[in-house]
């Protein structure tokens, strides 16, 4: 059965201007310093895949969802910068390279001490999220929004130590209300660079209300389910406790492409000899994986077809080398992701293709793939043992058995509706 999950449209590319690495190191280090670290590297959390056991996870522990955004994940962080006639907002987001982006106009949220005096900003502040193209009714160009689904520091203060409901209660206080308020008693507020928005969470158990109801009115991509520990702190780097699901087709994983090599022919000049010939595919598309210390090695090969080939010259832009994102076939074959004009799903948002023991991940969850239908079958096992870790066990309700079977019998009309 496939899912409902559907993804729309690309992610949109990175807004504002790189700031080259050496005028960089300065950010960098204060990052590192606001959150403690000995090291500026890029501080972001990383999700491991969804696999079976995982289903006995959440009713282990107390688990936050959301929708999986298919949008440009990066790190928001205000700042300051020196004017010469006092200080103004800076604004800058980081990629998964550790690339830092400055983004005009800076956004300027009010200092929650003093939300009313407009020479306050807030400053010293990472968030993390999802930048996404929402498509909105009527409105021919889509709108560049910023989902934020945790936070690592607010006014100069590490939260990362904090649980998942303290670090996000202290974004909605201190960040997200004193923005809206600003936004409301604003005539014709401005948006740009883009609008800040809360990513909504739910219960670990509403996974039909997910799949029925928050996945289809949804004005982006999407292409799973993340699931985040609510009792656990913000970790720098793969975090066990944070579950990302995908339906069996959106498995996938970023290689790095490496192209053989291409046929000779002579142009019959008789100046050069035989010269390669960059119109014809070339003898191979090898897929590459990181091992350790950032070596690569072939893991399989992209099928590639004529018409494809045709898509891929035709870009016009550089192939060999780069991330590109691809699944296999139910006949086994690797192929890439392909966007909605047919091209390929270039990742050129990540520094380094998947490590091997991702790569592995991705595969047990192909091999032996936590279905849509297996969530639904758990939800109900999921809420009783949510209760009972918060101390309300008491307050649970089984439902009953005409409840239980409108459930069955809508999710057997969602199966023949090809859902």
């Amino acid at each position: 059965m496939p899912s409902t999950v559907t993804s729309h449209a690309p992610p949109p590319p990175m807004p504002g201007f790189l700031i080259p690495n050496h005028e960089a190191g300065g950010l960098k280090d204060m990052v590192a310093g606001i959150l403690h670290r000995d090291n500026p590297r890029f501080p972001g959390a990383q999700p491991i895949s969804f696999a079976r056991e995982h289903v006995a996870e959440l009713q282990n522990q107390e688990y936050f969802m959301c929708e999986k955004t298919d949008g440009l994940r990066c790190l928001l962080f205000l700042f300051w910068q020196d004017i010469g006639a006092g200080i103004e907002p800076a604004t800058f987001l980081i990629d998964r390279k550790n690339n830092y982006y400055q983004v005009q106009p800076p956004l300027r949220i009010p200092y929650y001490k003093n939300p009313t005096n407009p020479e306050q900003f807030l400053f010293s502040t990472l968030l993390d999220g999802e930048l996404v193209h929402d498509h909105y009714p009527n409105e021919a160009a889509p709108r560049l929004n910023f989902y934020i689904f945790d936070c690592l520091a607010v006014d100069g203060e590490n939260v990362t130590g904090k649980m998942l409901d303290k670090r996000l209660g202290r974004f909605q206080e201190w960040v997200l209300k004193p923005y809206h308020k600003k936004l409301t008693s604003t005539p014709n507020p401005d948006l740009r660079p883009f609008a800040l928005k809360e990513k909504k969470t739910y219960p670990a158990y509403s996974i039909r209300q997910m799949f029925d109801n928050v996945l289809p009115t949804l004005k982006h991509g999407n292409d799973g389910l993340i699931f985040t520990c609510k009792s656990t702190p913000y970790k720098f780097g793969t975090d066990d406790h944070i579950l990302k699901w995908k339906p069996p087709h959106e498995n996938t994983i970023d290689f790095k492409l490496r192209l053989g090599d291409f046929p000779l022919f002579d142009p019959m000049d008789a100046e050069e000899g035989l010269i390669p010939d960059y119109d014809a595919m070339p003898t191979s598309f090898q897929l590459l994986v990181q091992h350790s210390n950032d070596k690569y090695q072939p893991f399989t090969d992209l099928a590639v077809t004529p018409a494809e080939w045709d898509i891929l010259k035709g870009l016009d832009q550089r192939l060999d080398g780069r991330i590109i994102e691809c699944y296999r076939t139910p006949a086994g074959q690797w192929k890439f992701k392909a966007e909605a004009d047919g091209s390929p799903r270039w990742r050129d948002d990540k520094k380094h293709a998947n490590h091997i023991s991702t790569v592995n991940s991705v595969l047990a969850s192909i091999e032996d793939p936590v279905t849509e239908e297996m969530l639904l079958d758990k939800e109900e096992a999921i809420k009783r043992a949510v209760y009972f870790i918060q101390g309300r066990g008491d307050k649970y309700q089984p439902p009953h058995d005409g409840e239980r079977d409108a459930k069955k019998r809508k999710f057997s009309d969602t199966g023949s509706n090809g859902h």
